[in-house]
């Protein structure tokens, strides 16, 4: 056993790792970088090292610097939970170099697994089923095409080294194919220094199914159930689930039999996740992932098992203390991820300050690894926290973790939240129904639903100015020139509003006008086309009572200077909100001057203007990079460019002007 072990990895998968080191009695550290110097993994393990600037390529990917580490705290064992270095061959081997147990498989399981084309032919050669396509890689366009040629489209064009959806293009006629080619092949050779391609049948409308499996590394595998994994976008899970249902009992016996043979196959040590695809009661072999996954608490509410304990002990040389026989499933388990990302712009990421954190603790499962005043940075993956919900059967489950969805809040980044809930509702999910395109087949609609309306929005412009105002008066013109100074006629009970706030939800601006109250002290709210009168009594702990149209009910609200969230039970908004005087001039301001504001805090990869250029509307002026993504910050109008105030290389805040235009009348 591990007298101590680094965990060389940062946010919830850290905090997830100490707890069960914690409970083992086994020392632990970690690692930080820069930009995590006040990071919640690293105040929770309670021992870190600071290995390098902010980038992960300087830091968390830095192998001599964790090593040193490891080194340095007299690790004799490092975990690297998953992304950054965890199936990295030549880290597996530095680790074991240093004399120190890389807690994974080996090295020479890494390099096969990290290759899908190696990996393909393990499976076929332990009798898996695999995807018809091409047995080997290639990163000759010519001989890409002709394998397309030589298939029934829809195909698939996958990165050889790729993993988390990059590197994937699926060719839908010969016309676009060699763009999508070209496309795949830029995408592996950027991200993963690799651009050979695999060229395999698509299958739409299917479902993504994964077994978890756990090997000693002398001959004894086992399997640890299957989880359900079909809800993506871009190739990237959203809500995990075990176990999966709607399996027939050969389709079920036909994973759980494939993945622990690829396991014998390769005398598989740890923990790994053979995953499938399966369409028409048949399953092809996807990928393997040799190391611990995000997913895994669905795994262990069922099974009741710690599976970053039998990690460490199976890696240690303790074996494996359980049978086949001893793994079972209690109820059912769901997953849901939580980024900082806005479903209304693509899912661009969203950084900034954590301004406010409601985490559903009592309720769920809750593994994040951030708290209020912390940065989301553009540095790492966008994802913040995950829930899991544990019931007697799914339909348990599911209202379970829809309940807890109900009571997280965050407010600072914008969330995916309200678009996990749109999605839960949906009846595909709620049958059990789903596959790996549903998403993006009703994707606009959920995008739709999850965004909020002019009642939200009055609503939370009313408890926002009525928490302001304070005790100023009853009536909302009888104000000190805090508002506006505006009166409207004579006084007298009217339906008319005028603007007083101005409310940014996402990238919207939206006037809300206010009118008299009524006789019974009800506030006009006017946005949009809409008018609602709305009491509010604060309850309490972030509650307040509204009534409107005679009808009321409960809501909460989180509330700062200048913004505020809203959970009214459907569908939660995050509003920054300004008197609206002040919001026109500083608009108005930004108009006149033309300013290009950056959308997020990111890296500049390209500054495409230059002072003096005439740009036309919509040209590329900027190329930012935030948590693995570009984002291109375009002209808002033609003009000609009279300042740039960022370059190559260096960093911006979200808000920041980086590019100044004199706009053409």
């Amino acid at each position: 056993m591990s007298k101590k072990i680094l965990i060389a990895n940062r946010g919830e998968i850290a905090c997830r790792i100490a707890r069960t080191c914690q409970r083992l009695g086994i020392a632990a550290a970690t690692v930080h970088s820069e930009a995590d110097k006040d990071a919640l993994h690293v105040q929770e393990v309670g021992e870190s090292v600071h290995i390098g600037p902010a980038p992960a390529s300087e830091s968390y990917l830095n192998i001599e610097a964790v090593i040193a580490a490891a080194k340095s705290v007299g690790a004799d064992a490092i975990h690297p939970g998953y992304g950054f270095l965890s199936e990295n061959p030549a880290f597996a081997e530095a680790v074991a170099a240093a004399d120190l147990t890389f807690i994974g498989p080996s090295a020479e399981v890494l390099r096969q697994f990290g290759d899908k084309a190696a990996a393909k032919a393990a499976a076929k050669a332990a009798g898996v089923a695999t995807v018809p396509g091409s047995e080997a890689a290639s990163d000759d366009p010519d001989a890409i095409m002709a394998e397309l040629h030589a298939m029934t489209l829809p195909a698939l064009l996958k990165a050889a080294g790729g993993g988390g959806g990059k590197g994937m293009r699926v060719v839908n006629d010969m016309a676009g194919a060699e763009t999508e080619i070209e496309a795949a092949m830029r995408e592996g050779r950027n991200s993963f220094a690799d651009p050979r391609l695999l060229v395999e049948e698509f299958l739409p409308e299917a479902r993504h199914v994964e077994v978890q499996i756990l090997g000693d590394g002398q001959g004894k595998v086992l399997h640890l159930l299957e989880r359900e994994c079909s809800l993506q976008r871009r190739h990237q899970k959203v809500i995990e689930e075990a176990p999966a249902l709607n399996l027939s009992p050969a389709l079920r016996a036909q994973l759980l039999d494939s993945a622990v043979a690829l396991g014998h196959a390769v005398n598989y040590l740890g923990l790994g996740t053979v995953e499938f695809i399966v369409k028409d009661e048949r399953a092809y072999f996807l990928e393997v992932n040799p190391r611990l996954q995000v997913e895994h608490p669905v795994t262990e509410m069922i099974t009741d098992l710690d599976l970053i304990e039998l990690q460490i002990l199976a890696v240690a040389g303790h074996g494996i203390a359980l049978g086949q026989e001893d793994v079972g499933a209690t109820g059912h388990a769901i997953e849901a991820r939580i980024y900082a990302e806005d479903p209304g712009a693509g899912f661009l990421p969203s950084t900034g300050t954590i301004a406010q954190l409601s985490l559903p603790h009592d309720a769920l499962r809750v593994d994040t690894g951030i708290a209020a005043g912390m940065a989301i940075t553009p540095y790492y993956d966008p994802m913040v926290a995950k829930l899991i919900a544990h019931g007697r059967d799914r339909a348990a489950a599911l209202s379970s973790l829809v309940a807890g969805l109900d009571q997280f809040s965050i407010s600072g980044v914008r969330d995916n939240s309200a678009f996990l809930r749109a999605l839960l509702r949906t009846s595909e999910v709620r049958e059990s129904a789903g596959d790996t395109g549903l998403i993006d087949r009703r994707l606009d609609e959920l995008v739709a639903e999850s965004a909020p309306d002019d009642s939200r929005i009055a609503l939370a412009a009313a408890i926002w100015l009525s928490e302001q105002r304070g005790q100023r008066g009853a009536d909302i013109w009888q104000g000190d020139g805090w508002q506006t100074g505006w009166r409207l006629g004579d006084g007298t009970p009217a339906i008319t509003v005028s603007p007083i706030l101005q409310a940014r939800i996402e990238d919207d601006l939206f006037d809300i006008g206010f009118g008299p109250r009524d006789a019974s002290g009800a506030m006009l709210v006017g946005v949009g086309d809409g008018e609602y009168r709305l009491s509010i009594e604060a309850l309490g702990e972030h509650a307040y009572l509204i009534t409107a149209d005679g009808r009321s009910r409960k809501v909460r609200a989180w509330l700062g200077d200048d913004w505020l969230t809203l959970d009214d039970g459907g569908n939660k908004l995050t509003a920054a909100l300004t008197l609206y005087l002040d919001s026109a001039r500083q608009s108005a301001s930004a108009a006149f001057g033309g300013t290009v504001e950056a959308p997020l805090m990111g890296q500049v990869l390209a500054v495409q203007a230059a002072v003096g250029d005439t740009v036309d509307q919509g040209e590329v002026l900027v190329v930012l990079e935030s948590m693995k993504m570009e984002i291109r910050v375009t002209a808002p109008g033609a003009g000609e460019v009279k300042a740039v105030h960022c370059q190559v290389g260096g960093n911006v805040e979200r808000g920041a002007v980086i590019v100044e235009l004199e706009l053409a009348e």
